[in-house]
């Protein structure tokens, strides 16, 4: 009889067309890299229950698809996952209870929802911390999850699993924007997006489901969306909107964590492949919604006769300007509380630096043959 573990996971919901691509990333997913461990465990498979929110279209579904029979072959079938997909076991804001409580033991876990219990985890929501690089992103938070987020974690009852980090937000406007007052008085779809940055830069939020943009684009109800190019193609805003300026605004991203007592119950060898496979998932999976559809979606603009802006030097400055003392609010509303959130910010801006001129195949070479192991 299979033992049974129900386990949820998460992806973006980000719909995408599909991208095959032979690179390291695709190598390690097909079980082609070294440093597999021996497997000694010889009892009863372990049948593992992997949800997620995403729907079938999604970039990611077959990054993860991809995985579980990586894992499945890394264990010599002692370890197989069994998909759900479109959030059927517990939807994305219920990650941490649902985790917690057993319902699933990896799920989707995001820190937006858990109010100001879980601020450090939600600093990739501050203007310009986020790394252009999503993949540097990725690597960033994995190493400092142990020092700053695992605690918050821990407070909810789970334990880190993994984050695959967005590339940071641009803005696609029916009208361009070269500087700052460009955007005074937009009407601006988002989601997730602070109030007070909107505030700062002049605009008007539009809180409206991603189906719906684009035909507020097409009316007039709104003026520009902030996102990011594997939302603007998939919803085919590019088609309204011609004018597709390169910001880097703010981060954002699916976290994954699991349940601490469930994962602990795992014999030793099958525990390291699923720890040792926690980074690498991320970063092949941001690899491709990050860094492959970005690149991909040049020809998609160009078809469609987008311009594509960039900022002057000058220009980008007086945006980072404009939005720093909002981070420095952030930062110092926290540390009145004890919670080191300058020391955060430093760590981030120390490691970006590190890993931001990285190329995907180097960070993607890092996480699989030096992985940043997060313990419990």
């Amino acid at each position: 009889m299979l033992r049974t573990l129900k386990i949820v996971a998460a992806t973006s919901t980000l719909l995408v067309v599909n991208l095959a691509q032979a690179d390291r990333g695709e190598d390690w997913l097909a079980g082609k890299s070294s440093g597999k461990p021996a497997i000694t465990y010889s009892g009863a498979p372990i049948e593992l229950k992997y949800g997620h929110p995403s729907p079938p279209a999604s970039v990611l579904v077959p990054v993860a698809q991809a995985n579980i029979k990586r894992i499945a072959a890394a264990t010599n079938g002692k370890l197989l996952i069994k998909e759900y997909g479109s959030g059927s076991l517990f939807g994305a804001k219920d990650g941490f209870k649902g985790v917690r409580t057993g319902v699933g033991e990896w799920g989707i876990c995001y820190p937006t929802y858990e109010g100001r219990g879980m601020a450090l985890s939600r600093v990739w929501e501050q203007p310009f911390i986020t790394p252009s690089n999503p993949m540097a992103a990725t690597r960033v938070a994995q190493e400092l999850a142990s020092k700053y987020f695992v605690p918050e974690f821990k407070k909810q009852g789970v334990s880190w699993g993994n984050y695959v980090a967005f590339k940071p937000s641009d803005v696609l406007s029916k009208k361009p924007i070269r500087k700052i007052e460009d955007l005074q008085g937009m009407k601006i779809g988002a989601q997730g997006f602070s109030p007070e940055i909107a505030k700062a830069l002049g605009v008007a939020l539009v809180n409206l489901p991603y189906p719906e943009l684009y035909t507020a684009l097409q009316q007039g109800i709104i003026d520009a969306v902030f996102w990011v190019d594997a939302g603007f193609i998939p919803f085919k805003l590019h088609e309204v909107a011609k004018y597709h300026t390169a910001l880097a605004l703010t981060g954002g991203g699916a976290w994954t964590c699991y349940n601490t007592e469930a994962v602990a119950k795992l014999p030793p060898d099958i525990h390291q492949v699923f720890m040792r496979g926690l980074e690498p998932f991320a970063m092949q999976s941001v690899k491709v919604s990050g860094v492959d559809f970005a690149a991909k979606a040049v020809d998609a603009y160009k078809a469609a006769n987008v311009e594509m802006i960039t900022l002057a030097p000058a220009e980008l400055k007086r945006f980072k300007d404009k939005l720093q003392p909002l981070v420095d609010a952030w930062a110092d509303d926290l540390e009145k509380d004890k919670i080191p959130a300058r020391a955060l910010l430093k760590d981030i801006q120390t490691l970006s630096a590190k890993y931001q001129s990285m190329t995907p195949d180097e960070l993607m070479k890092l996480s699989i043959e030096n992985p940043v192991i997060v313990n419990p």
